[in-house]
């Protein structure tokens, strides 16, 4: 065989083995995309021959104990142009400002006008124009025959009362997925519920994007979220608000908070901060008066997120304890001489006076700091945070609200002689007002520790679900709970809020002034402001009010005592309670 025909007999081996070696390509391809990627590929072939469309669930309301919505859905609207599809763009953009400037004078025409003339003269298919547009301004719209101007339906979140019990809802913005999410309050806490689950509609299309008449064709309905009945009683609520507003402004405070509570179930009948804001707003901040605007406005609930140090309203737990272990009873005397020293550290009385032999009510009446002291010892550092720990402090309540603090309370280990002292009156800890609240409830209820409760029931798909109070522990006997009244009765009747006291009403109760720890001292012109207190003849509400930083006085007696009064009185003729002494 020549050289020259082995050359071509190569040539032709060469290009055999080239061709089945793309073959064995072609085929080894194949395999992998009709076996080993056979589930991406039928998925990416599904994607381009359907229609994939989400249908919204409503998000569930939250209603107060009347059935009144707080929160709701309502149908609102979006508008889109269609850039391409404007005849006249001009035209279309002044009939747009008409409208739309005769639903709200607020508007910048100016502004709205340069907005408007930005997205109509885009090189683009659709654009978004304008978010929650009403019913009416939509007729509008469309009355007028703008053509490439529509509208698709949008569910809004509304809150019918306004700001009310704003802190309690907390609000709803746009989440990490461009959806809506549920922030703070009953609206973060519940966001998963209240959201509910998303529908879909699933139908083939053909090359054009149109769907096919005989093709597949699957629908997926909504479960719609569930709704939220409160505790809050819509109508105390208002009158907490009103008043807390009138005290924070009269006395001068960065803010205030009051909570009321029954204390026999735990139920939160009203909670309010101020300053606060309108939920559907949240972004907007609220004037205290036309002539003063605060530069931020906390969205948290300060009533349970913010730590402070209590004062003396920690005396009522403090005594609690000495007399639920036999130690102390009303007429234990002490002797108060003049300032006491524990670990080289001086403590004194509030008032800087001293008054000799004094009894366990007189303490109370007092406030002194002195007598606080020696009872705390007298009960030592174990039993004491013990006690304190069952009272709940330094733990969260668990209230459904979201942005809860459990607050600071060291271990007693750490603790030397000052510290236990300064445990004894309320320093060297933090607690919020909602945890203060819930342990005096256990103080004056016959002593049991109740989980704060402010949802009564949950309503999914028409069916009920009640929320039941819940019993924590048992803290105090129920004689030391009767001990303890009759204590907070005598503190109220005989001590610094006596020239504030409702006429014909017994009220067991205790003030809390504690100096705010700036700059490594504790600073006597700023104070945290605190009464708590509970009308033994209604058992019908217990209440808390703190006022941070008042100006007026730095003295709850003279500022959170007659707020705490002023709203008593209102809710006393509310619930029509009879007068128990005259």
């Amino acid at each position: 065989m020549s050289r020259k025909t082995r050359s071509k007999n190569l040539r032709i081996v060469f290009l055999l083995y080239m061709h089945l070696f793309v073959l064995f390509l072609f085929a080894l391809r194949l395999l992998s995309i009709q076996v080993f990627q056979n589930d991406k590929y039928k998925t990416l072939a599904k994607q381009q021959h359907t229609d994939l469309q989400d249908i919204p669930a409503k998000r569930g309301d939250i209603l107060s104990s009347d059935g009144f919505p707080l929160a709701t859905t309502r149908m609102a609207y979006l508008m889109y142009a269609e850039p391409k599809k404007l005849l006249n763009t001009d035209e279309t953009i002044e009939k747009l400002i008409q409208i739309l400037k005769s639903s709200d004078s607020t508007i910048d025409t100016d502004k709205l006008e340069d907005d408007l003339h930005k997205l109509l003269t885009l090189d683009l298919y659709w654009v978004l124009v304008r978010h929650n547009v009403s019913l009416q301004v939509k007729e509008k719209i469309e009355s007028a025959g703008l053509k490439g101007i529509g509208f698709e339906e949008e569910p809004v979140r509304y809150y019918p009362e306004g700001s009310l019990a704003s802190h309690v809802l907390g609000f709803v913005g746009g989440g990490e997925d461009s959806g809506l999410k549920g922030y703070f309050g009953i609206e973060g806490f519940f966001d998963g519920d209240l959201r509910g689950k998303s529908g879909r509609v699933i139908e083939e299309k053909g090359a054009l994007g149109n769907p096919i008449l005989v093709g597949g064709y699957k629908k997926v309905d909504t479960i719609n979220g569930r709704d939220f009945v409160l505790t809050l009683n819509r109508a105390v609520q208002y009158i907490v608000e009103k008043r807390l507003k009138e005290g924070v402004i009269k006395y001068g405070a960065v803010s205030g908070s009051v909570i009321v509570m029954n204390p026999e179930t735990g139920e939160i009948i009203a909670m309010a901060n101020y300053p606060t804001y309108d939920p559907k707003d949240f972004t907007k901040e609220v004037n205290i008066e036309d002539k003063e605007t605060f530069a931020k406005i906390e969205r948290k609930n300060l009533a349970i997120a913010d730590t402070y140090e209590p004062g003396s309203v920690i005396k009522s737990l403090t005594i609690s304890s000495a007399v639920d272990l036999n130690i102390v009873n009303p007429q234990t005397t002490f002797s108060d001489d003049g300032p006491v020293s524990y670990s080289g550290h001086v403590i004194n009385n509030w008032d800087g006076k001293h008054y000799g032999i004094q009894t366990i009510i007189q303490l109370l009446q007092k406030s002194n700091n002195i007598g606080a002291a020696w009872v705390g010892h007298l009960v030592g550092s174990e039993r004491i945070h013990k006690y304190f720990s069952n009272f709940g402090l330094g733990f969260s309540t668990g209230i459904e609200l979201e942005g809860e603090d459990a607050g600071i309370l060291r271990d007693s280990a750490e603790w030397t002689d000052i510290d236990l002292a300064n445990a004894a009156f309320g320093q060297g800890l933090l607690t919020t007002s909602i945890q203060i609240l819930n342990a005096f409830n256990a103080v004056v209820n016959g002593g049991n520790l109740m989980k704060p409760k402010i949802v009564s029931k949950i309503i999914d798909n028409g069916k009920e679900i009640i929320v039941k109070p819940k019993v924590v522990r048992r803290i105090i006997s129920e004689k030391t709970s009767e001990t303890m009244i009759f204590l907070l009765t005598k503190a109220v009747e005989g001590g610094e809020s006596k020239y504030f006291n409702i006429k014909n009403y017994q009220i067991a109760g205790k003030t809390g002034t504690a100096q705010i720890f700036v700059d490594g001292k504790y600073d006597s012109q700023k104070t945290n402001a605190t009464f708590i207190g509970y009308v033994p003849v209604s058992k019908k509400f217990s209440m808390i009010v703190r006022l941070d930083q008042p100006t007026s006085s730095v003295f709850a007696a003279e500022t959170a005592v007659p707020l705490w009064m002023d709203i008593a009185k209102d809710l006393l003729v509310f619930y029509s309670v009879t007068p128990d002494k005259f």
